[in-house]
């Protein structure tokens, strides 16, 4: 699909970016291992090689050839380590000569800034693991980086034909081929389907699909890192280590991936013009992911000597913004069908959940002001509702809404990791 930026407006949080800065320290594999018959010098130097090539990169990716090198890297490394690991028993590495092995990481997912040296192989391979599902995970979140975001402001909310419509506009500089920059941002309505839905955050556009595919491929290794790479290894961890080498944190990661795939899918529904009941569910499901995602680290929480406070904030944010944003459009659906008092109440259950992750949302300030931006748009929407129900309506406001939350509808899945 052509993923060239396009004029539009719409809304999803900013990824969890902080697990692409897994990185490493080089090895001189060449050093520790002898070459035999069946491993040449040549082989125990490319080994070192595609390792030197992953720990070049530093730091968060930012821009999409970065975040691909990054993830290319890692494809090359972790099947020729696990080659070696495969025939380690084999070729002449003794146990001491082992020890000297020291494979040095840091853990995006403890988030202190720690560094840990590990000394066995295959506590190596699950870093590998884990890194290559962090960088494929992490081309998704710059992808998502590099799209435009919405217009926001009181502005997006106007009185047309007696109902409500959700103004928006181009945020870019240059307008798509064939067609005319708007010079009056938010001038015009929305229509259903125009790419304009009542949300801030990025527009994905035609590249939510790419975006959601390689969020559910990190997924899929993510759940090979949970469920055949990481369990061997927990009985020889030291007490000391970093938190991705542990499977419960390798499915917490599954569960993310999935939960921002969910929310891309979500985000697209809504620049398409989907009704606002199929949207309620979709952002339950998304909810319910982060759910579980809460839910896999509180039960496995003696895991981990400590657990990074931007992940768990990340978690809640989801849990709040989805959770918010079901209300919110629960609420469209009310005032459309004329229950404007129900509208209003809706709105303020939105806001509390919202006022749940505001704690959160400062672990960042890209998420402080994705919140805002999630209030704003909250509140203005409350005001139309409020103001419409003053002058015509005349109907009390609950203290809580009639509306029975319906049912997740959870429309993602991982995409198997199979070799080759």
């Amino acid at each position: 699909a052509d993923c060239s930026v396009r004029a539009g407006a719409a809304a999803m949080l900013p990824p969890f970016e902080f697990a692409g800065g897994l990185v490493t320290e080089p090895f001189a594999f060449e050093k520790e291992i002898s070459s035999d018959e069946s491993l040449t010098l040549s082989d125990v130097r490319a080994l070192s090689s595609k390792r030197r090539t992953l720990c070049a990169f530093r730091g968060v990716a930012s821009d999409p050839q970065d975040a691909e090198a990054r993830s290319a890297a890692a494809d090359e490394y972790v099947p020729h380590l696990e080659a070696l690991v495969a025939r380690i028993e084999q070729i002449d590495v003794t146990a001491d000569r082992q020890k000297r092995f020291g494979f040095v990481w840091n853990s995006p997912l403890e988030g202190l800034g720690n560094t840990f040296k590990l000394t066995d192989i295959n506590h190596e391979l699950g870093m590998a693991w884990m890194a290559r599902a962090a960088a494929k995970r992490h081309e998704a979140v710059v992808a998502v980086d590099e799209r435009p975001r919405a217009v926001v402001g009181p502005a997006r909310h106007e009185r047309d034909d007696e109902r409500l419509v959700v103004i928006g506009g181009s945020v870019l500089e240059t307008p798509p081929p064939g067609t005319t920059k708007n010079s009056s941002l938010g001038s015009s309505p929305a229509a259903p389907g125009s790419g304009l839905p009542a949300s801030p955050g990025f527009v994905l556009g035609e590249c939510a699909p790419a975006i959601a595919t390689k969020l559910r491929v990190a997924a899929g290794m993510y759940k090979h890192c949970s469920t055949t790479v990481l369990p061997p290894l927990k009985k020889s961890l030291p007490g000391e280590r970093p938190n991705e080498l542990l499977a419960s944190m390798a499915d917490t990661m599954r569960l993310v991936c999935l939960a921002e795939a969910q929310a891309a899918t979500a985000r697209r529904a809504e620049e398409r013009g989907a009704a606002n009941g199929l949207l309620v569910k979709l952002h339950l499901g998304a909810h319910d992911l982060y759910a579980r995602a809460d839910k896999c680290l509180n039960d496995h929480v003696s895991d981990f000597n400590r657990i990074s406070r931007k992940l768990q904030a990340c978690i809640l944010l989801g849990i709040c913004t989805h959770r918010a944003r079901a209300y919110r459009c629960a609420a469209e659906e009310a005032f459309a069908a004329s229950d404007v008092g129900e509208a209003v109440a809706l709105c303020d259950a939105g806001a509390a959940h919202l006022r749940r992750g505001a704690a959160a949302a400062g672990e960042s300030e890209r998420w402080r002001l994705a919140m805002e931006e999630e209030t704003e748009a909250l509140v203005s929407a409350r005001g139309v509702y409020a103001k419409e129900n003053e002058v015509v309506y005349f109907e009390k406001v609950p203290e809580k809404p009639a509306w029975r939350v319906p049912e997740g509808k959870v429309i993602v899945a991982e995409i198997a990791y199979s070799p080759g």
